[in-house]
């Protein structure tokens, strides 16, 4: 179903009932929405908040597919929340939709806003206005296995940095037997990709996906470069057979396997390995372009903002203000293992032991996440052009067709 359409459509239905995640509110909590994905990191910061404030916060947890058309429905029916917190990729679809408060003199009066990753800040701004801030961040970064590395003759201590060096330690960490691979992609999970391997692209120039019809789609250094190496490997056997179907859910269990030695995943990798392969020897690296000192990433995870019908919208303008503070982000986001979304917050006293949590706190300052209408039919079904762009060029090897058919199918969806 198009976004658009669930966002006007006035008799779309919920779904499903919602997911209490605490006890029934009282009359005068706050009541605030938590997509599933974020629901392990949200109570961190309302139970913080909960711990000194009068006012307190109840969560309800929404499923992730259901979090859209929830929001439309209820800001409809006049019963919406007093927060909510939501993938940040559905911002520009909110925003125009009129669905959320507007912010912008609240957060230029303050401090803290200024030092949010820009990703989150770009998302979350139409026309001029600001609508929501970061509030539990994710980004890509790229994993090596260091084992690997060793037994290849690379050295443990320095990942690749450039698209062109993945595959040349590819080449080297494959040549150790036919069950171990260099790199390895989810071959048919478009989200996997849109989150590991459009920053290879991004990093290197490239402007990917167009926020309106007049724009240019897939334009600039990168797009056929990255897909051509993606291509040579794969044509190679450094990718195993069985990423090519793989839909995302083997995203990492090659990797945990120990039988890839690169790939790209998220920040949530690093405490899964400490957990499943404490032997493991794994480095974190930020995601290279085509050349040599080009980095990026894709900033994923939730913003918080506050819906039109808010019936305590003072307060959780409070909770906005406040969950950028020091206290906020260290304790309730850094000592639980999860990465601030304050960028000078990056290399704190929680992630001093692990130089690689550093790592990827910091690549959500140089992340990009693209500012787009219809995100789901470009990017994120199963026959968008953005996933089927990718499966042309790299196991077919029709770099340049793949790339022109996908172009003409996302400005036929932004003209939408």
């Amino acid at each position: 179903m198009k976004h658009a359409k669930q966002l006007s459509g006035l008799a779309l239905g919920v779904g499903a009932a919602l997911l209490a995640a605490s006890a029934p509110a009282r009359a005068d909590d706050l009541t605030m929405w938590v997509r599933a994905s974020a629901a392990n990191a949200a109570p961190h910061m309302t139970d913080l908040w909960n711990s000194n404030h009068a006012d307190k916060i109840q969560l309800t947890v929404i499923p992730d597919n259901q979090m859209v058309t929830k929001l439309a429905t209820g800001v409809q029916a006049g019963e919406v929340p007093d927060l909510i917190s939501f993938d940040l990729i559905y911002m520009p679809d909110f925003m125009k939709a009129g669905f959320l408060i507007d912010l912008t003199d609240q957060m230029k009066a303050d401090p803290n806003a200024a030092k949010v990753a820009k990703a989150f800040s770009d998302l979350a701004t139409y026309q001029g206005r600001l609508y929501g801030t970061g509030f539990t961040p994710d980004v890509s970064v790229l994993v090596y296995n260091k084992d690997l590395f060793k037994k290849a003759g690379l050295d443990p201590n320095k990942p690749p940095t450039s698209v062109g060096q993945i595959h040349e330690f590819a080449k080297k960490i494959h040549a150790l037997g036919p069950d171990t691979y260099g790199f390895y992609f989810s071959g048919s999970c478009p989200g996997c990709n849109i989150f590991t391997t459009s920053p290879m692209m991004v990093a290197s120039g490239a402007k990917l996906l167009p926020p309106d019809a007049k724009t240019e789609p897939l334009q600039g250094p990168g797009v056929k470069e990255v897909l051509e190496q993606f291509h040579e490997m794969w044509a190679e056997g450094l990718v195993p057979k069985s990423a090519q179907a793989d839909n995302g859910q083997n995203f990492v269990a090659n990797f945990k396997a120990g039988t890839i030695g690169i790939q790209g995943a998220g920040g949530f990798l690093i405490s899964d390995l400490k957990r499943d392969v404490p032997n493991m020897d794994f480095g974190i690296a930020v995601l290279p372009g085509i050349k040599d000192g080009q980095a990026s990433a894709f900033v994923g995870g939730d913003v918080v903002a506050v819906p039109k019908g808010s019936k305590h919208e003072k307060i959780a303008r409070d909770f906005i203000k406040w969950e950028l503070t020091d206290e906020a982000q260290l304790e309730g986001l850094a000592k639980n293992n999860i990465l601030p979304s304050r960028t000078d917050l990056a290399d704190n006293k929680y992630f001093q032991a692990d130089p690689r949590i550093i790592t990827t706190a910091k690549a959500v300052g140089i992340g990009y996440v693209p500012w787009v209408f219809h995100f789901n039919d470009m990017v994120n079904s199963d026959a968008s052009p953005w996933i089927q762009m990718l499966q042309t060029a790299i196991f077919d090897g029709k770099v340049d067709e793949a790339i022109a058919t996908a172009k003409a199918k996302m400005k036929e969806i932004a003209s939408e």
